[in-house]
């Protein structure tokens, strides 16, 4: 292990000196730039038990994700490239529940293992005359409600975006420690006011799974999952603390786990939107607001019924709240409500159960014990800043299942070809079971520890408690609650 550490640590020095010494201007219009990022992170889980002698309910690992991306940009061309070194450090063979577990059993039962591969890699286009216009080739990263060129300059509105709309749906998975990206194309149209966003693409494999860049495993393919996007954002320089999107997303899953007894394939298109707003300065202050919403339509194949039904899910998320800024800390005081359909009848031909298609899931699950589908839940949020460089947020998080007839579900989208990617435990159907739980968390952002040349250190650490309730009871009868930590740190250029 102590070998690893200084192979990783010389890695990172060596990258990020190369970082700094090699972003310049070739020419007067086109621009060579480096850029690395080191997050070497250490997770500790106490996990929820169900009593098998043979498994552990408490571990801690490491892992370290470095990346090291060039890239060139021009009057009418883009080009990128980036490469990402995963490395895991002493993974549980025998985890009860968490992260660990997931990466020893997606990557052949090893407990060190690395792997080095292709994260982005793409050209992008622009016609002469046309700049609006712009078409992107290759692999890419796409984060739903947060097209590029969207993110808007109202700064309340961009942390409500990256943070409460964007990878409700489709994500790169960036907090685990492979990722994910996308393979396909991007058109669009963007200006001052308003951006369209077209895309066709296949996910690639990644999450808890390292070789991203291999489509095919055990004679299934990624490829066989395709994606259409089209969605169109107002900019808040049209009304002035608005933003606005209306989207549809297209997700077909033919790579044949239904027929196989594997999983469950869909085709399934989602038609939905957001609104985002953040007031005038009210008082010491200004409120804001959101809503998103999203109707699913299409075709489900139930594995267990052998069979395809039809598909009918939903899901709204109303959030609000007030960020005083003239005041010591600027306390943002924010709560919201959220619901996920469940299917209140798993043997008639209907399925009403959201699917969450290939998203983020740890934006809105912190701890993810749990995912938006059949769930509901009701929070309230706590973000302060004691100082410049030190960013705090606690959450309390109140969790149901939406129908307890249905499933606890989680998971966060295929991640290795040959998986759902998704699972689901029993709500013991019967007992009128609904309730999950309450998880109480807390964030410590700290940025810019230390600056040399553009490259910087930052740090982040997290803490959560789950206090499980009787759907996680009845799967973990000796333990239902639930501890986790992890400190992470972050050198970047």
């Amino acid at each position: 292990m102590k070998r690893i550490f200084i192979v990783l640590l010389a890695a990172a020095v060596f990258f990020a000196t190369c970082a700094i010494s090699c972003a310049y201007k070739i020419t007067d219009d086109v621009n060579l730039n480096v850029n690395f990022l080191e997050q070497f992170r250490s997770e500790t889980w106490d996990t929820f038990d169900n009593g098998a002698p043979d498994k552990d309910d408490g571990y801690t690992f490491m892992s370290s994700k470095m990346r090291l991306g060039i890239g060139a940009t021009s009057k009418f061309i883009d080009a990128y490239t980036q490469f990402q070194w995963t490395q895991l450090i002493n993974l549980p063979d025998d985890a009860m529940y968490g992260t660990g577990g997931l990466y020893y059993k997606q990557n052949n039962g090893s407990r060190n293992v690395g792997y080095v591969c292709l994260s982005q890699g793409w050209i992008k286009g622009r016609m002469p005359g046309f700049e609006a216009l712009s078409v992107r080739l290759g692999r890419f990263l796409y984060k739903s409600g947060l097209e590029p060129n969207t993110l808007p300059k109202n700064k309340t509105l961009a942390w409500l975006k990256k943070k409460r709309i964007s990878q409700r749906l489709i994500g790169p998975f960036d907090w685990s420690r492979v990722g994910r990206g996308y393979d396909g194309v991007q058109a669009a149209y963007n200006d001052s006011s308003w951006n369209l966003t077209f895309s066709a693409m296949h996910p690639t494999p990644g999450g808890f799974y390292l070789k991203r860049d291999q489509a095919s495993k055990n004679g299934y393919t990624s490829n066989d999952i395709d994606m259409i996007t089209v969605a169109a954002t107002m900019k808040d320089s049209v009304i002035q603390g608005m933003d606005s999107q209306v989207f549809y997303y297209y997700y077909n899953d033919h790579r044949g786990l239904y027929e196989d007894g594997m999983g469950d394939a869909d085709e399934i298109s989602t038609f939905g939107g957001h609104i985002l707003y953040n007031t005038p300065k009210i008082g010491p202050g200004s409120f804001d607001l959101l809503a998103w919403g999203a109707y699913q339509t299409g075709t489900y194949s139930s594995q267990k019924q052998r069979k395809r039904l039809d598909q009918g899910g939903y899901a709204i998320a109303l959030e609000g709240g007030y960020k005083f800024s003239d005041i010591m800390w600027q306390p943002w005081i924010r709560g919201g409500y959220f619901r996920g359909s469940g299917d209140d009848d798993p043997t008639d031909n209907d399925h009403d159960t959201f699917f969450m298609m290939i998203p983020t899931l740890r934006v809105y699950a912190m701890t993810p014990f749990y995912n938006l589908m059949n769930t509901t839940y009701g929070f309230g949020q706590l973000i302060f800043k004691p100082l410049d460089k030190l960013v705090v947020r606690s959450d309390v998080t109140r969790l149901w299942l939406t129908k307890d007839n249905d499933a606890w579900y989680q998971g966060s989208g295929m991640t290795r070809a040959d998986q759902f990617g998704y699972g689901a435990k029993t709500a013991h159907i019967g007992r009128g079971h609904d309730s999950l739980g309450t998880m109480w968390d807390i964030s410590f952002f700290i940025k810019d520890i230390y600056n040399y040349m553009g490259a910087s250190l930052g740090m982040n650490l997290y803490y959560s408690h789950v206090f499980g309730d009787d759907v996680i009871e009845d799967n973990f009868p000796e333990d239902e609650d639930m501890n986790f930590f992890y400190v992470e740190g972050i050198i970047k250029f």
